[in-house]
């Protein structure tokens, strides 16, 4: 890869600084919690591109990022991209100055597709997955590629070997693949594909780790957290999925009650650093994800997850029967009368 000269670029290491500086990648980065993770990835130190489709969005992201950078010859770029067009994001990765260490998926959301499954049209199911997955799938797989492309160059100079290149993709999915809330019906399953996407990948790069790169996974499942995503998702939500998941209160008492952006990118970037794979920034996470591990590790030593599954085995039956109860009362018909 060549730098804005024409040079050949180091992939992190800023000369200016005289010390190695990652290159981060965030696609879908131009609003909340993408948004943050710049601003925090960029107080380190950090190269930072945000790739996202609005590109007024994505001018007042940089402002925000180069106003916190923490030195004057840090790269904060922006790129306007479809990240659900595998054509362009493959071009446009190509064109980049350097390859990044480090790659965010972050895109998603589900602000139009909330409801319940007969109330919502055939569009908003492959909108959803679309929104949610393919715009995590096709960004990675492109990215894979020219890392993969890249370790094949790779020829130290005699009597010398560097350490490894730090390849890592950090996905973001949400506790609510963990948990069936009606509401999120076309949601969760898109939710669900961005963590079997994770799994599987954590296994398939140990394929491609060596002397050239180091390959890693990660993978956080935030609750729900203020971010403008959450707001404008409250306005369309269904009562009933409120009910479930504790936020009928009006936005002044969740902001009191849930994390901010800032706090689940902090929580996310500190795990990364941590080498962990599964990332809970709550506890109610931990424990769904307790419930739900399957072959993915368990974090650290698995001790605590044990613990958390035991914990889970007792608790979600109960929770269950009242999430039963509750949505029997919200009768979507009533006798014969036809449907409310």
């Amino acid at each position: 890869m060549k730098d804005l000269t024409g040079k050949v670029a180091p992939p992190f290491f800023d000369a200016n600084m005289g010390q190695q500086v990652r290159t981060v990648f965030i696609a879908g980065g131009s609003t909340g919690l993408g948004r943050d993770l710049a601003i925090s990835l960029a107080k380190r130190g950090c190269h930072i591109t945000i790739f996202a489709r609005r590109q007024q969005k994505l001018d007042e992201a940089r402002s925000e990022v180069l106003a916190v950078r923490k030195h004057a010859s840090q790269e904060i770029t922006v790129q306007s991209l479809d990240l659900s067009d595998a054509t362009k994001i493959k071009e446009i990765f190509q064109s980049q100055p350097r390859l990044p260490d480090i790659l965010y998926c972050v895109a998603g959301g589900t602000t139009n597709e909330l409801g319940f499954l007969v109330d919502l049209d055939a569009d908003a199911i492959s909108r959803c997955m679309t929104n949610n997955y393919l715009t995590s799938a096709y960004p990675a797989q492109a990215m894979l590629k020219l890392w993969t492309e890249d370790d094949k160059t790779f020829q130290p100079a005699a009597g010398c070997q560097p350490a490894p290149k730090p390849r890592q993709l950090v996905f973001v999915s949400s506790a609510a693949s963990f948990v069936a809330f009606p509401g999120y019906t076309v949601y969760t399953p898109a939710k669900c594909a961005v963590r079997a996407l994770a799994d599987t990948l954590r296994c398939e790069l140990m394929r491609y780790s060596g002397p050239a790169s180091q390959y890693s996974v990660h993978i956080a499942f935030p609750s729900n957290f203020i971010s403008p995503s959450f707001i404008d998702e409250q306005n369309t939500k269904p009562p009933l999925t409120k009910e479930l998941e504790g936020t009928t209160a009006p936005l002044s008492e969740l902001s009191k009650k849930l994390h901010s952006s800032k706090q689940v990118a902090d929580a996310i970037i500190a795990a990364v650093d941590k080498q962990q794979f599964i990332i809970c920034s709550e506890y109610e996470a931990s424990l769904l994800f307790g419930g739900m591990m399957g072959l993915s590790p368990r974090r650290g030593f698995g001790i605590v997850d044990s613990i958390v599954a035991i914990v889970s085995v007792i608790v979600w039956p109960l929770v269950r029967r009242w999430f039963d109860w509750t949505i029997a009362k919200d009768k979507a018909y009533i006798g014969s009368a036809g449907r409310k």
